[in-house]
C-alpha cells in the first residue's frame, strides 16, 4: 500500500476530507441556530448570529472555504506568492485541513489539524519533501488557525470544547480546549455587529533559525458579502504582529462557504 509520503499532497488532502466527512453524525443537519440555542452566548456574538442571517438557518457541521485567491508571503519583505487553496473544516470532530499550491513555482502544502495533531508539510514537484513540520507548537498554532475561522462556520462557538465570556458590548473572549491544549483569543466586532478580527499571543512563530516564539497574531476580516442571504467574510488577512513591526503573512478572497457537505 502506498504510504502518505508518497503521494501528491492533494491526493493526501481528498482522503483526509473523505474519511473526516464519514466521522459527521447523522441527523446533525436538523439542528437549528434559534435564540433559545444562542441564549448563553455573550452579546457580540449574538449580535453577529443576527445581522448575518443565521437565526431560524441549520447549524453547520463542517464546510468546504472556498477561496477565490489567496496570496502568501513567507518571510517579512518578501513579495507575495500566489496560491491555489483547498480547504475544509470540521465542527465535531475539531479539525481542519487545507491544500495550497504555489503559482509560481513547483511547490505544494497541506496544512492539517486533528485528533490534537497539527502538520504542515511541502513537497516540490509533488515528490520531494521539503517541508515537514509537526510538535506540540506546530499543532498549537494549528488549532489556532481553526479558532480564527470560527465565526466563519459558526457552528464551532455552540461547542462543548468552547468557553465564551463577555469583555464588553464590542468584545468577546473564548478559551478553546482540545486534547493537551488551552489556548486562548479575542474576538472584536464593529457597532453594526460585524466580526472584524481574533487576535490571540498563544500562537507560535518561527524566525529564520527554526526558533518557536509565542507572538501576538491576528486574522482580519476587511469586508463582507451575501450569499443565500447569509453575510459571510469576504476578504481577509493574517497578520504577525513581531516586534520590528507588523508582518502581513496572508491575504485572501473568500469567494463561497459551502456548509454541511456530505461528499
Amino acid at each position: 500500500m502506498m504510504i502518505d509520503r508518497c503521494r501528491p499532497l492533494k491526493t493526501v488532502f481528498e482522503r483526509e476530507r473523505s474519511g473526516e466527512i464519514c466521522l459527521v453524525k447523522p441527523g446533525n443537519e436538523h439542528e437549528m441556530f434559534t435564540e433559545q440555542v444562542i441564549q448563553h452566548l455573550p452579546e457580540p456574538i449574538k449580535k453577529y448570529l443576527r445581522v448575518c442571517g443565521y437565526i431560524n438557518e441549520p447549524i453547520m457541521y463542517n464546510a468546504d472555504v472556498v477561496w477565490e485567491e489567496c496570496f502568501i508571503k513567507l518571510k517579512p519583505g518578501k513579495e507575495w506568492s500566489r496560491l491555489e487553496t483547498r480547504q475544509y473544516n470540521s465542527v465535531q470532530p475539531l479539525a481542519r485541513f487545507a491544500y495550497m499550491k504555489f503559482l509560481s513555482m513547483p511547490v505544494a502544502g497541506r496544512d492539517s489539524y486533528h485528533n490534537g495533531i497539527g502538520e504542515m508539510k511541502g513537497k516540490l514537484f509533488n515528490l520531494f519533501p521539503i517541508i515537514n513540520g509537526r510538535g506540540k507548537e506546530v499543532s498549537q498554532s494549528s488549532l489556532i488557525t481553526i479558532f480564527c475561522e470560527f465565526l466563519f462556520i459558526p457552528g464551532y462557538i455552540l461547542q462543548d470544547y468552547v468557553k465564551w465570556e463577555s469583555v464588553d458590548t464590542k468584545t468577546a473572549r473564548a478559551t478553546l480546549y482540545d486534547k493537551e491544549f488551552i489556548v486562548s483569543g479575542i474576538f472584536h466586532f464593529d457597532n453594526e455587529g460585524f466580526f472584524l478580527r481574533f487576535e490571540t499571543e498563544d500562537r507560535y512563530y518561527t524566525d529564520e533559525k527554526g526558533k518557536y516564539t509565542m507572538t501576538r497574531f491576528s486574522a482580519i476580516v476587511d469586508s463582507y458579502q451575501t450569499i443565500d442571504e447569509i453575510l459571510i467574510p469576504q476578504n481577509v488577512t493574517v497578520v504577525w504582529h513581531l516586534p520590528a513591526g507588523d508582518y502581513e503573512y496572508f491575504m485572501g478572497t473568500i469567494k463561497n462557504i459551502n456548509f454541511n457537505v456530505n461528499h
